[in-house]
């Protein structure tokens, strides 16, 4: 048989038993195939970077599910270990009732790492109902908006909200968003253009497009996009030697990256087996 016929006749199976082969083996083998930062993944990094240590917080909204988990969840640890490296303190709330649990989860895996307390360091505001109203009403005065923690501990207790009474004393708020509400639908038209407050985002990769003329414009200072901006946060943090925690987004990029090439490969073979064959017919 000859080649081009030898190449349009590999059983499926084959291709198959390849593919998982190149699917599986980056999990276990760190192969850092990421390549450069994007210019909007910078931007977050440096913004956190010169955000003073054990001075005003910075604000995380958690606004997202589990369903958005894989893409969303290593931006927030990897913004969260970034900041607790840097003594940079931290309140967290969330605009998705779904999302308080892994808001809560990323706390409790991070904040020991850094041997970080509750109160003095980080807070949980969790979830109120009203979207708007509760960012509105955080314009005015986040312990009228949130008068009590997640746990239900009065907010003007803990050391780390003393003197926090509005967007005014929050020198930056990432919006983690996998859609409504969210980054492009409340905090930009609600908070960044009402309140003039610096606003960064990381949006799943089919809602990253969207928010590219936001960055332009200057309403969004930085953005993390789909796994990619999650990998290349995760690589930000590793090579400034804040970690040396596993870094799930690179290795399931390095996954998909391989992937892809092998896709590429598959249809660079099979093109060439086709004119092989057709040219000896």
């Amino acid at each position: 048989m000859r080649f081009g016929e030898l190449l349009g006749k590999i059983d499926r199976r084959i291709i198959f038993g390849f593919m998982a082969v190149v699917v599986i083996l980056p999990f276990f083998l760190r192969l850092n195939i990421l390549g450069s930062v994007s210019p909007s993944a910078r931007q977050i990094f440096d913004v956190v970077e010169e955000l003073e240590p054990n001075s005003r917080p910075l604000l995380i909204s958690i606004d997202f599910d589990p369903q958005s988990m894989p893409e969303l969840y290593p931006m927030l640890t990897a913004v969260l270990r970034h900041a607790f490296a840097r003594d940079v303190r931290v309140f967290v709330m969330g605009l998705w009732p779904t999302g308080v649990g892994l808001g809560e989860q990323s706390l409790q895996e991070i904040a020991p790492e850094y041997d970080r307390v509750y109160g003095e360091d980080y807070v949980f505001l969790g979830w109120k109902p009203g979207f708007a109203a509760v960012v509105l009403g955080m314009g005015q005065s986040i312990p009228a908006t949130f008068p009590t923690d997640h746990y239900g501990t009065p907010i003007e207790s803990l050391p780390l909200m003393s003197g926090i009474r509005n967007f005014e004393q929050v020198p930056y708020t990432i919006s983690f968003s996998a859609g409504d509400p969210g980054a492009l639908t409340l905090w930009i038209p609600y908070v960044q253009a009402r309140f003039n407050q610096l606003l960064g985002a990381g949006m799943t990769a089919v809602s990253a497009a969207d928010a590219f003329p936001y960055l332009q414009s200057g309403q969004l200072t930085g953005m993390l996009g789909g796994m990619k901006g999650a990998a290349e946060y995760e690589h930000m943090i590793k090579q400034a030697g804040y970690t040396d925690a596993a870094t799930p987004a690179t290795q399931a990029m390095d996954s998909q990256s391989m992937a892809h090439l092998a896709i590429i490969l598959l249809i660079v073979l099979g093109n060439a087996g086709f004119m092989l064959a057709g040219r000896r017919k």
